[in-house]
């Protein structure tokens, strides 16, 4: 009966969203982009996991998410993205036989800094990182397209990127990116070109918070809750995420000038959750 009720709830929704979407895709550029800035550990994840209003949020089984015979295309703005934003959706989907692809916007060289060779180096090992990472989450022959656009900059980008977007997606794909208010300006720059990419190509979008759960708290009036929905993630499913996770090492290791890891704590427990949520 929950998942019945879950599953009529998010089907009422999406026809709301059906005729809202374009609307609010056109709007969003004008809302403000969340405060404060990304910093600390953020919100700690005691907080979401004892705030009702989580648990309270539907479901919705996979074939609910990705019928069988869709292709899901995930938009990531930096390597660790496509396993941190939906790493359980798309492995789910890839063992249950469906099609997916990458789209590495950024090869993330601008995580730790400085310039000149070392950029390239780092450049280069977060693409290894990438790949191990997909591999470890039982996805190592999904196809890769990676764009090289500059870590930092996507928001020179956005109508290139988006044109990019659309020559690859169908209409009967699913795309998943990052949340277009995330709160890092790449997410929400390749957010707001996958949601231009997506009306082009005529195929639904997904937005996966990344960065919202660090500035946010439970029942902040910044987030639309209403437009959330969630998947839950098998056990199986979050230790390979978890395993995937860990082969982002440049990731997890302090950065210069006192600087802790990009990953932390919070984002660390955030990642291994039972459930994913995306923005429907």
């Amino acid at each position: 009966a929950a998942s019945a009720t879950a599953t009529a709830s998010c089907t009422a929704r999406r026809a709301r969203i059906t005729d809202e979407g374009h609307r609010m895709r056109a709007d969003v550029s004008a809302v403000p982009s969340p405060e404060p800035a990304i910093r600390g550990e953020g919100t700690a994840e005691s907080h979401w996991l004892g705030w009702p209003g989580l648990r309270a949020l539907p479901r919705r089984q996979l074939r609910e998410w990705l019928p069988a015979g869709v292709r899901l295309v995930v938009i990531a703005p930096h390597p660790d993205d496509e396993i941190l934003g939906g790493g359980g959706l798309l492995a789910e989907h890839v063992a249950q036989g469906g099609a997916a692809a990458v789209v590495a916007v950024t090869d993330g060289e601008a995580s730790h800094g400085g310039g000149g060779a070392h950029v390239g180096r780092l450049a280069a090992r977060r693409r290894r990182e990438s790949a191990s990472g997909l591999a470890r989450l039982g996805v190592a022959g999904v196809a890769v397209h990676r764009l090289g656009l500059p870590d930092g900059g996507v928001a020179q980008h956005v109508d290139g990127l988006a044109r990019v977007l659309a020559a690859l997606l169908r209409p009967s794909d699913v795309a998943l990116s990052t949340w277009r208010l995330d709160g890092h300006p790449d997410h929400e720059a390749s957010g707001a070109a996958a949601a231009q990419a997506c009306s082009a190509a005529a195929c639904r979008l997904l937005e996966a918070p990344v960065w919202m759960w660090h500035w946010a708290a439970p029942g902040d009036a910044r987030v639309p809750w209403e437009h959330l929905c969630g998947f839950s993630v098998p056990m199986h499913v979050r230790a390979a995420k978890e395993w995937a996770i860990a082969a982002h090492a440049t990731q997890l290791e302090a950065r210069g000038q006192a600087l802790g890891p990009v990953l932390g704590r919070s984002v660390l427990a955030r990642a291994v959750r039972d459930t994913e949520y995306f923005f429907v």
